[in-house]
């Protein structure tokens, strides 16, 4: 009986174990592939909203090379956090148009001044600006289900706990009273 009980709570405290790993492992989660990313695509965001208001202020060009390697430096660190399926598929629609932009961007350089190029930019803008609000749309969508599984796992282990204290409770009772039973039977011999 006894061994069985010690057995039971070693069970319990193995999957008490499991559980915590899994909290740990979305609270790590949800701070370094959520919030890190979020503000990776704020900045993306301004960076961005810059080149498009330097497109309508400006006739001769809407990028900087200081502009471009921060947007790189960004988009690099952004592809080393864990991406979920659909994050990748709107990641990689965001790197096909940024490259989309740069090129028209050194047409513009070269040309100056050509409308259509213009229209173009601003057409790639448009899409960028769209894929950045899709990507933020997954981080605050993949946060509340990672928050709300360490929810769910930390109610289990809230669970076992009291049923792991509830055990513990009954079987010192059982054997308090194998320990009174006994005394009173060797008292009576």
């Amino acid at each position: 009986m006894l061994g069985i009980s010690f057995l039971l709570i070693l069970i319990a405290n193995l999957i008490d174990y499991s559980y915590i790993l899994n909290v740990r492992h979305n609270v790590n989660s949800v701070y370094k592939d959520r919030v890190v990313a979020q503000d990776y695509i704020y900045q993306l965001n301004n960076l961005f909203h810059q080149k498009q208001l330097s497109l309508t202020e400006n006739t001769a060009g809407v990028y900087t090379e200081s502009q471009n390697d921060s947007i790189d430096r960004l988009l690099a660190s952004f592809a080393e956090t864990e991406l979920t399926p659909n994050e990748s598929n709107f990641f990689v629609a965001l790197q096909k148009n940024y490259v989309e932009l740069v090129s028209l961007e050194n047409v513009l350089s070269a040309q100056n001044t050509a409308h259509a190029v213009r229209e173009d930019i601003k057409r790639e803008l448009h899409e960028i600006k769209r894929n950045l609000d899709d990507l933020e749309g997954v981080q605050f969508t993949e946060g509340g289900q990672m928050t709300q599984l360490s929810n769910r796992s930390l109610g289990m282990n809230a669970f076992l706990s009291k049923l792991e204290l509830a055990f513990l409770i009954v079987n010192g009772a059982v054997i308090l009273y194998m320990v009174l039973l006994g005394t009173n039977l060797m008292g009576k011999v």
